[in-house]
């Protein structure tokens, strides 16, 4: 082989070991934080325990009338689970309720059902939080009719220390 062409192979061979190192630097600085995913709830809530399950992609919770008949108690909830997926804590300051389509906002305060907030996260954990479904039906109600809004349902928005918000994907139709 000649001189230049090992010295090309060994530039190329530079250049291909630079960028995996600046890639995995790059993984490295973003899998260190806080990585935050909500979950739309749906279920019965009684004081010292919740039934519920993830909103379906078709905007349907548990069969509630079913969870009755089989003795179980409680009010009809909907709620938010937080789970962070990252390395670091994270602070949730606040949880909402908010329309899909609409502008308004319901921020729970004495009626909500969940860990005190501010609350930390710690990196592998989850935490929920839940709302009496009323407060949705009332919420998406309010506006269609005052704010003559189009109203799909509600979901669920997750406020971080940070000052970023994590939403929940799924509407639940109210």
């Amino acid at each position: 082989m000649e001189t230049e062409s090992v010295a090309l192979l060994i530039s190329a061979l530079s250049i291909l070991l630079a960028a995996l190192s600046i890639g995995w630097q790059i993984a490295q600085y973003l899998l260190s934080a806080g990585r935050p995913k909500a979950t739309l709830l749906h279920g019965l809530v009684s004081h010292s325990e919740a039934l519920s399950g993830p909103v379906t992609a078709n905007g349907k919770g548990l069969d509630v009338r079913r969870l009755r008949e089989q003795a179980l108690g409680g009010f009809e909830a909907v709620g938010i689970q937080v789970t962070n997926h990252g390395r670091a804590p994270v602070i949730i300051e606040s949880v909402k309720l908010r329309p899909r389509g609409g502008v308004m906002t319901l921020i729970p305060i004495s009626e909500r059902i969940g860990p005190d907030l501010p609350h930390k996260l710690e990196p592998g954990a989850n935490a929920s939080w839940f709302l009496g479904y009323d407060h949705a039906v009332r919420l998406a109600e309010a506006s269609r009719e005052v704010l003559k809004e189009n109203v799909s349902g509600v979901y669920m928005t997750a406020q971080l220390g940070t000052g970023n918000t994590i939403k929940t994907r799924r509407t639940l139709r109210a």
